[in-house]
């Protein structure tokens, strides 16, 4: 009985994890250096919402959550991004994967000491652009640029590209 029973609470422990809403911030300041690293664990909240969510679910919940997230990045002096065109050739087909770009380098640099390390940080917004892209097709301009570093990331040449990309 004890086997069967672990397994199932498991299961529905995880269930209820997954159902439980993301909230966004409301009535954010950042008013001081502090003020920013205050509100880290709610960036990090934003940004798995952003990447798990669907472009065709909650519009106006992602816009408010691309809001803060921007807000968020565009004051703080703990992370800095920087978004070269040699690495973010997908944007004119798709604007929309900027934020996932973001996203993923600000959750590296949150989840790395703070690390600015270009290569590192290009490299994880990159993958998570190819994550969101290949989850959200149906909403998204077929994309051979994004296309393209998928497959560098099954060849694991992908650090490799970035670094040659940045030198130019």
């Amino acid at each position: 009985m004890k086997k069967i029973f672990l397994p199932f609470l498991f299961s529905l422990f995880s269930i209820m994890l997954i159902g439980q809403d993301y909230n966004i911030p409301k009535d954010y300041k950042f008013d001081t250096k502090e003020s920013y690293s205050d509100y880290e664990p709610q960036v990090k909240e934003t940004i798995t919402w952003l990447l798990s969510t669907s472009l065709g679910k909650d519009a106006i919940k992602r816009s408010e959550a691309n809001s803060f997230l921007m807000a968020w990045v565009g004051g703080t002096p703990n992370v800095t991004i920087g978004i070269s065109p040699q690495i973010v050739n997908f944007i004119d087909k798709n604007p929309e994967l900027l934020i996932p770009f973001i996203a993923g380098w600000t959750e590296y640099s949150l989840n790395d000491s703070y690390s600015k390390d270009q290569v590192q940080g290009n490299k994880a917004g990159v993958e998570a652009v190819v994550a969101f892209y290949l989850k959200n097709r149906g909403y998204l301009k077929k994309d051979g640029n994004v296309e393209k570093y998928a497959k560098l990331i099954e060849k694991g040449k992908l650090e490799d590209d970035i670094a040659k990309r940045i030198k130019k």
